[in-house]
């Protein structure tokens, strides 16, 4: 395993609806109403924020909101699209590395968690396919596209002899994905207790050994994985604000 390849990839912005003629001035408006929505969504729910208040948090009048968002609706879509999308462009760059499918695995994992903990867009959209009947199906997209990959990798990763032949990809990768829905509600109701990241960095440390060949468990053990930081806010601000695009 090369040095870094657990390296966090971190959100960078899709500009999924914009159109190639939006000036940057004002494809910076609508990502900054984006954001403003998708904090309100998290912090108070969909059905409660008022589009009043998504202009003034994103220091915008409400002319400039109608400008890019028709409605509530289209607003909430936009952000939901642009949690997709940008989870898309994760994916291709984790791609691009090279790695074996699971280390791979662990990467996608990473990003996942870290967007669930520190994304504004990511906790905003959630909220908004939560609470809107008309967004279940994005939501299940977004559960299934999760599972999917995840069983994807194990079976890629029991192609390459790097987990046990006997084991079922289906069932382990909803095992994983259950595994994480139960450490996120653990984390919100034991705010004191161990984070997200934390939790589930102990059950990978748990789970490997049981499924992972020796020499690929010596090799991670050996690669400093342990060790690599956890995420923060502030690097999910400063992508966002600084407005990197997916290329």
């Amino acid at each position: 395993m090369t040095p870094g390849w657990f390296d966090l990839p971190v959100s960078r912005w899709s500009d999924q609806g914009v159109t190639a003629t939006l000036q940057a001035r004002a494809r910076a408006t609508r990502r900054e109403l984006l954001l403003a929505a998708a904090r309100r969504f998290a912090a108070q729910g969909y059905h409660c924020t008022s589009l009043s208040q998504v202009a003034a948090d994103g220091g915008r009048t409400k002319g400039a909101l109608f400008f890019h968002f028709e409605n509530k609706s289209a607003l909430g879509w936009a952000v939901v699209e642009e949690l997709h999308a940008s989870w898309n462009d994760i994916t291709r760059r984790i791609t691009a590395r090279g790695l074996d499918p699971l280390a791979a695995l662990l990467v996608v994992y990473d990003a996942q968690i870290a967007r669930l903990m520190f994304d504004p867009i990511v906790t905003g959209g959630l909220r908004v396919m939560r609470e809107d009947p008309g967004m279940q199906a994005d939501r299940h997209q977004w559960v299934e596209g999760w599972r999917a990959e995840t069983e994807a990798l194990l079976a890629g990763a029991r192609a390459d002899g790097l987990v046990g032949g006997s084991s079922d990809p289906a069932a382990v990768s909803s095992t994983l994905l259950s595994t994480v829905v139960g450490h996120h509600y653990l984390a919100e109701v034991q705010p004191d207790g161990p984070t997200l990241w934390e939790r589930m960095s102990d059950s990978w440390v748990a789970l490997l050994p049981t499924l992972a060949a020796p020499d690929w468990l010596e090799r991670w053990t050996a690669s400093g994985w342990s060790r690599r930081p956890a995420p923060d806010v502030a690097t999910f601000e400063r992508a966002r604000l600084e407005g990197a695009v997916a290329g």
